[in-house]
This record gives C-alpha cells, structure tokens and sequence, in this order.
C-alpha cells in the first residue's frame, strides 16, 4: 500500500484509507486530471506482516 499526491491540486490518495490501488482509478477524483498526474509520496509497510516478521526486519 502507498500514498500518492496529485501533482495538479494536492488531493492525498491513500490506497489503504481508500481501500484500492492507484491503478484502479483514471483520474484525480478532485481536479479530474489523469491518474500519471499523481506522485508517490510514501510506501507504507505491508500490512500482511505479522508483528514478529516486522521486528525481525527491523534488527
């Protein structure tokens, strides 16, 4: 999962919040413009770790 940002308006899309990836969208649901206007901002941890599996990554 990960976050994108609209390089046109600024509107967030958190796949996870949003329950849906990037690629499932065509455009910006607030400005309109074409899904590639979008930029990574962060990506987050899978969420199918277990807690043990994220500790141990982290050693």
């Amino acid at each position: 999962m990960a976050v994108y940002r609209c390089r046109v308006c600024g509107y967030i899309f958190d796949e996870e919040k949003e329950g849906k990836s990037i690629r499932d969208i065509d455009y910006c649901p607030r400005c309109k413009q074409p899904d590639d206007r979008f930029e990574l901002v962060e990506e987050t941890q899978d969420s199918n770790l277990t807690d043990s599996e994220t500790q141990n990554n982290r050693s």
